[in-house]
């Protein structure tokens, strides 16, 4: 069952509009922040990020190799 063109344009507004009101409200915590201090210059917190990122990477890249090799076929 599909929704209503109109209804799937309203949700999406909604998701957007809650991404605004979120980051307005949580804008003065991140402006006050030393970034650099936190993440950067600690090695540690550094090392995380960068696992983070290889993890992000390696999981996308498998849902890429799993979509060109195995496409979603459509029962008519």
């Amino acid at each position: 069952m599909e929704l209503p063109i109109w209804l799937e344009y309203l949700l999406i507004g909604l998701q957007i509009g809650a991404l605004f009101v979120f980051i307005w409200l949580v804008w003065p915590l991140i402006k006050g922040e030393k970034w650099r201090k936190k993440f950067i210059e600690n090695k540690q917190a550094f090392s995380i990020l960068i696992v983070f990122i290889l993890v992000f990477i390696f999981v996308y890249g498998l849902s890429f190799l799993f979509d060109a090799l195995f496409p979603v076929e459509t029962l008519y």
